[in-house]
């Protein structure tokens, strides 16, 4: 990992109300202990690094005693916590649409998000979240925050309560919880390798009354640029982490990727050029790396391997990996 995840700083504070609000506590004693410079909370678009958030986390489970502690910051959630990211999802024209754009701008609320995506199963709208990438660890009750966060914005701009037809959680199935199962109010089964959220297809394409286009468009823009700002690397290593699930099926064309991490290609191609790269150099050096690994740990045959990371056959993945390293995958293979 490059960089350290951040998260907006306005959660930090919501964490502090909550545990003013919930329990009678004074937040000044934790912000101090977690090193939170609370003067951020005034500065729109400020964030807190991750390792700073998992300690106040850490620290006002200890101080409540309170189980239940990230649920009830979920729930003190209003849309303008989230910055520009808020303003999107209040002017959006339907649940879907935020959802879509919750997806896009995620990394606003925090750069630990996983990748995140809407898919349609079912005649249902599924709200997909991959597992956190390796060395990022996210505390239990920030991700239950997440989860209590998200339904409450939901409840918002439909100004009714939104809940799912059933529920996938990555959590272990040991540490299950009955308040969580009583809050989604639907089926929910634990252990899953990705987290899923399924939802009526029909609620979510239905118009919401604060549909606003042209906020809608200025919020976007707004959290584009935001988003730059926060690793200078981030779109090359979405690209990268994309392609590296991509690379077995094939098809992973720059269309395809643009078009999977919600952008045109052109805006891909123009934030790729001014991070210094562009989309042939990384698919390059992602499958090169991705072919050592697999040639070191020799799990797999060369065959295997060539299928792996998108190549057609054997001797056209030969042929590149000689390109690469001067070797051939057999001879490399051997020097390892």
């Amino acid at each position: 990992m490059l960089y350290e995840p951040t998260t907006l700083a306005t959660v930090a504070r919501l964490i502090g109300e909550t545990l003013r609000k919930e329990h009678g506590i004074d937040p000044a004693q934790a912000f101090a202990q977690a090193n939170i410079d609370t003067n951020k909370f005034r500065r729109p678009g400020s964030r807190v690094p991750l390792s700073k958030m998992t300690n106040l986390w850490d620290i006002c489970v200890y101080m409540t005693h309170d189980q239940q502690f990230g649920m009830k910051v979920g729930g003190q959630v209003e849309p303008s916590d989230f910055y520009v990211l808020g303003h999107a999802w209040l002017a959006s024209a339907t649940l879907l649409g935020g959802l879509d754009r919750l997806c896009r701008y995620a990394h606003v609320l925090s750069t630990a998000i996983a990748n995140v995506e809407v898919r349609h199963e079912g005649g249902m709208v599924v709200f997909v979240e991959s597992p956190h990438e390796p060395g990022v660890v996210v505390h239990r009750t920030a991700d239950e925050a997440g989860i209590a966060s998200f339904f409450k914005l939901c409840e918002v701009i439909k100004r009714e309560p939104v809940r799912p037809l059933k529920v996938e959680l990555m959590f272990p199935p040991e540490t299950a919880r009955d308040y969580l199962d009583e809050f989604l109010q639907c089926p929910v089964t634990y252990g899953n390798a990705v987290e899923k959220f399924y939802f009526s297809k029909e609620e979510f394409e239905e118009p919401l009354p604060g549909y606003i286009p042209d906020v809608l468009d200025s919020a976007s823009r707004i959290a584009e640029r935001y988003l730059e700002t926060l690793d200078k690397s981030k779109v090359a290593t979405e690209v990268r982490q994309l392609l590296i699930q991509m690379l077995p099926s094939g098809k992973a064309d720059q269309d395809t990727v643009a078009n999977r991490l919600y952008r045109s290609t052109s805006t891909l191609q123009r934030q790729l050029t001014a991070e210094g790269t562009n989309y042939r150099d990384i698919l390059e050096s992602t499958r090169r790396k991705l072919a050592e690994h697999y040639l070191r740990d020799g799990d797999y045959t060369q065959a295997e391997i060539a299928f792996m990371i998108g190549f057609s056959d054997q001797s056209n993945f030969a042929r590149a990996f000689k390109r690469w390293t001067g070797m051939s995958p057999g001879q490399f293979q051997k020097a390892a």
